[in-house]
């Protein structure tokens, strides 16, 4: 995750440096900053090239230095400023947890959270106190369903950003929490063997649906030269399961150099590969509009004998 702090023009700055404070009301009514909280703008250009992250990112940036001490970074925007992926819109408001606050509160653009947090729950990132990635993320999925949950905790898991005994800690210092038995039924479910935010969503449809859990990452052949890693591997029908994202053909630093044409040619070559593997008579490939709706997906694997 980049630091989005530089794309933040702040009033105060602009008055110590000599500028004029009141040509970023007028830049903001003209289009040209978008205000991102009191004395706070990034310009629209910006804005634009940030992917939804980065803004939520960039709005975190925004608002937090002004709360004062003992106000951490949190919840969902704890996440975003250390690279977890979300399912679903990011949030417009900024979370934190106000550490000795009686009540919690909501306003527009904040939420603020008023929860216990120990001193060894937070760190410094990006020159902001935020809530470390376990306790963040349990904190998360108490609201969010198994596809939510496994989105970001299998993230969390696949990067190292936490160990599962990190999670178990976790929900056992908030056990009495609203929403805790969801997020132990999320963390006991978490697997670090999930290679994207696409399959973990998919892993949580299959799951829901009540089919055979599938092997991950299943190396093709067991042994010898490889043919490929599949993301699902249904031993017992013989299919093997791949969901397509976009980022495989789009993103160049996924592309390795190759055009997106040639990835389309490589990905048949290797799916040719792998069907013509002696335990294998079914290949399914599906992609996030099937995932995210989980009956395309769950037609597909049916047709493909996966029960």
């Amino acid at each position: 995750m980049r630091d989005v702090s530089a794309f933040i023009i702040r009033r105060s700055e602009v008055v110590a440096d000599g500028g004029d404070s009141s040509a970023l009301e007028r830049d903001a009514r003209a289009g040209c900053l978008r205000r991102l909280a009191a004395g706070a703008y990034v310009r629209s250009d910006d804005w634009g090239i940030l992917d939804p992250e980065e803004q939520h990112a960039a709005r975190v940036h925004a608002v937090v230095p002004r709360l004062g001490l003992e106000t951490f970074v949190s919840h969902e925007s704890a996440l975003a400023l250390q690279g977890f992926p979300l399912l679903g819109d990011w949030p417009t408001r900024v979370h934190v947890i106000a550490r000795g606050r009686p009540r919690a509160k909501v306003s527009a653009g904040l939420h603020r959270h008023a929860v216990p947090l120990s001193d060894d729950e937070w760190r410094m990132v990006q020159g902001l106190p935020v809530v470390l990635p376990a306790r963040a993320a349990v904190d998360v999925v108490r609201d969010r369903d198994l596809r939510g949950g496994a989105v970001v905790l299998d993230h969390g898991l696949a990067s190292g950003a936490f160990v599962r005994a990190d999670l178990d800690a976790v929900l056992a210092d908030r056990c009495r929490v609203p929403g805790s038995r969801r997020a132990a039924a999320s963390v006991a479910f978490a697997d670090g063997r999930s290679g994207s935010p696409g399959e973990s969503l998919s892993r949580a449809v299959i799951h829901a649906a009540g089919l055979r859990a599938p092997v991950l990452q299943a190396r093709f052949p067991a042994s010898g030269p490889l043919v490929g890693i599949v993301d699902f591997w249904w031993p017992c029908c013989g299919v093997i399961g791949e969901f397509d994202g976009e980022s495989k053909y789009l993103d160049e630093a996924l592309r390795g150099g190759r055009t997106a044409k040639q990835v389309v040619i490589d990905e048949k070559w290797r799916e040719d590969a792998l069907r013509a593997q002696p335990d294998v008579r079914g290949f399914v490939r599906w992609d996030w509009s099937d995932a995210l709706r989980g009956e395309p997906l769950l037609q597909k694997l049916a047709r493909a004998g996966v029960c």
